[in-house]
């Protein structure tokens, strides 16, 4: 597991573009690799300027998040368990936001399940935190649930599984983790109804689009991320 996720990490493209342009900086130095480093080093700036413009980046990301749409007010009867699926601070303030508008569309009467452990820091309590930030804003402490033994999407899942079984509830994760988390709710039987936030994606381009920025290489790893995690959990 340990070895996957070294190679996964060197496969996202901050990192990727990064042992390129570094290798080959290293071998311009060398008399004999001048012509063959300097290639490498530029193959690199290339593909770094192309992971970093918003096309590139939302070309990746499409796939992701084409098949899932923000959940609609005539649907919040559907279910009476929502549960959030935690993925870093960022990510966590827009999936917190959608919970609670889901919990405030059913009067309160939602069953709220919190799911999921930071894997490099198991002590952490964000798990905590959410829930703090749940009742301060008028969600029943007896209606939380926290779930804080899962540290990746395969565990999050056959978790979630045992606590609320075959019911059905409404998933909250963002856009692009939401295909790889309905994948694995389908093969176990789960009845999750999406309801994802964080949509990346954009939806028209200018010339800035086409500027290099920290924000597009960091949705090209998501999306790259993201597509590991499908292959892999395939064998799994």
């Amino acid at each position: 597991m340990l070895f996957l996720e070294i190679i996964q990490q060197m496969l996202l493209p901050s990192v990727f573009v990064f042992i390129l342009i570094l290798g080959g900086l290293l071998l311009s130095f060398r008399k004999k690799n001048v012509k063959v480093g300097r290639l490498i080093a530029l193959t690199g700036v290339g593909l770094y300027y192309l992971f970093s413009i918003a096309p590139v980046s939302d070309l990746l990301l499409f796939p992701l998040e084409r098949d899932y749409q923000t959940i609609k007010i005539e649907d919040i009867k559907a279910a009476d368990k929502v549960v959030l699926l935690l993925g870093g601070r960022e990510s966590d303030i827009l999936r917190s936001s959608e919970v609670l508008r889901i919990v405030h569309l059913t009067n309160q009467r939602t069953q709220v399940i919190i799911s999921g452990v930071d894997p490099l820091n198991p002590r952490s309590e964000e798990a905590v935190a959410v829930r703090r930030f749940f009742t301060a804003r008028g969600v029943e402490a007896n209606n939380i649930t926290i779930e804080n033994k899962s540290r990746n999407t395969w565990e999050n899942v056959r978790n979630i599984r045992e606590i609320v079984g075959e019911e059905p509830f409404f998933l909250v994760t963002s856009a692009y983790h939401m295909k790889r988390a309905m994948r694995e709710f389908e093969k176990i039987g789960g009845n999750p109804i999406p309801a994802p936030v964080d949509f990346r994606r954009r939806s028209s381009y200018g010339l800035i689009s086409y500027f290099p920025s920290a924000r597009n290489l960091r949705n090209a790893d998501l999306a790259i991320h993201e597509y590991f995690g499908i292959i892999f959990y395939e064998f799994l």
